[in-house]
């Protein structure tokens, strides 16, 4: 019989592959990249554990110490050795479009603790406007959390400029009582959006999450408040507790006013009003003809206001701090309709909005030369940011309406403000069609 050839392979293809074989791959390719992965893992965070234990050492920028604060550092509570960019990012889910590490709170701190349940004024300051921080203080005789933004990108602690302005403020508080006693100051670092630094959302965000009382009183710029304003508004807590907002009346001089000497109380304020002096300044409106209705306003009995609401109403208005409470959307922080925007959200999550004649305030500009560099609005500007506020308000409509529902509220009175102000846009979206004529 013939032998059998063996049965050689086929020119050009390959063996199939043993287990020899895959051994040898794997120890070739696979173990120096699972070695190499490892290694790499444990140098990053060897290097993440040291940043993290001394986080100066890793960090070229500088820091703002010119300057020692007004109080001491509790050492015993972990928070103060904590950066300001893990504090503030755990604290705040919502954080400011600026920088949380550039945000240092208490930079200057009021030397009195304030009663939980009093009230904080919200404001901003400048280097060229303390001299009103001092009036406000003064007025106002009670807790206020100011934030000093500093025009800057680079934290220097050498930069002669920051170490003028907070030196400035430094002296203040040693010259000036009402400053030392009741003035927390945040300050803030980084460019302002606007070119004209002026009060904007992101300041009354941070303002009002460092205040330390439980309500806090959104104050425009150039306003200043009567003289047992605070008192009259602590009357109606009642109303501040089950998340309404109280509003404070504004006031203004007309081009018929020869002087401009405020008035203590409301008959010199009737007085002044029924000779043509004075009106009720409602920004967008002529005097006496907004939302906060002089006919109403007159009667000295509280009123709400949410039948006569429109969207673009801004007044001066209490809230309470906490999370209850919506935070101020910061898209519209380059125009003038952003605390509208605030007020807006805060309406249609429920909140009623109630005016306390027997407080009022007085819009006034002391600082004209300030006023006269402020940057004004071209057309296309307006109309553009009008087209973004409509798309917020139907934003705002359809978010509101998502929450309240969720809640199983929409039969209650929380939703009637969404009902009153957005049925066309709800029924657009071909949601809550049944719901919304209920």
């Amino acid at each position: 019989m013939l032998k059998k050839s063996p049965i050689l392979p086929v020119y050009g293809t390959l063996r199939r592959p043993t287990f020899r074989n895959l051994a040898r791959i794997f120890k070739i390719i696979i173990w120096p990249l699972v070695f190499g992965y490892l290694a790499f893992s444990v140098i990053l965070s060897s290097i993440h554990l040291f940043e993290h234990l001394n986080p100066r050492g890793f960090r070229s920028r500088k820091a703002i110490l010119p300057i020692n604060k007004t109080y001491d550092t509790n050492n015993t509570s972990p928070l103060s050795e904590m950066p300001n960019e893990y504090r503030f990012l755990k604290l705040h889910s919502a954080s400011s479009q600026l920088s949380p590490d550039n945000i240092f709170p208490f930079y200057f701190r009021s030397e009195l603790t304030p009663k939980e349940d009093d009230i904080t004024v919200t404001t901003f300051v400048t280097q060229d406007n303390y001299d009103d921080l001092v009036r406000l203080a003064k007025a106002w005789q009670g807790p206020i959390s100011a934030v000093l933004h500093l025009q800057t990108e680079n934290l220097r602690n050498d930069d002669p400029e920051i170490i003028n302005v907070l030196h400035t403020f430094a002296n203040l508080y040693k010259e000036n009582l009402n400053i030392k006693r009741h003035v927390d100051i945040h300050v803030v670092a980084g460019l302002n959006i606007s070119k004209i630094p002026k009060l904007s959302n992101i300041h009354l965000n941070i303002a009002r999450f460092f205040a330390r009382t439980e309500f806090v009183l959104f104050l425009a710029q150039d306003t200043w408040p009567s003289p047992m304003a605070k008192d009259h508004l602590k009357q109606h807590k009642k109303l501040l507790m089950e998340n309404d907002i109280l509003v404070l009346p504004a006031f203004s001089f007309t081009e018929f006013a020869d002087n401009y000497d405020f008035p203590n109380t409301v008959d010199e304020l009737i007085h002044l009003v029924q000779l043509n002096i004075m009106g009720i300044y409602d920004k967008g409106w002529p005097l006496n003809k907004g939302p906060t209705d002089y006919e109403k306003w007159i009667d000295m009995v509280l009123y709400n206001v949410s039948f006569g609401y429109d969207s673009i109403y801004q007044p001066n208005f209490v809230v309470k701090r906490g999370r209850e409470i919506p935070w101020c959307t910061e898209r519209f922080d380059t125009f003038e309709k952003s605390k509208a925007a605030c007020l807006l959200q805060m309406y249609f999550n429920g909140a009623e909005v109630w005016v306390v004649p027997e407080a009022f305030v007085i819009q006034h500009q002391y600082n004209q030369v300030y006023t006269l560099l402020e940057q004004q609005e071209s057309r296309i500007e307006k109309k553009i940011y009008e087209r973004m506020y409509l798309k917020f308000f139907r934003e705002a409509c359809m978010y509101y309406a998502r929450i309240i529902d969720g809640l199983d509220e929409w039969r209650t009175p929380r939703a009637s403000h969404i009902k009153q102000q957005c049925p066309k846009i709800i029924s657009n979206w071909g949601l809550f069609s049944k719901k919304i004529k209920r």
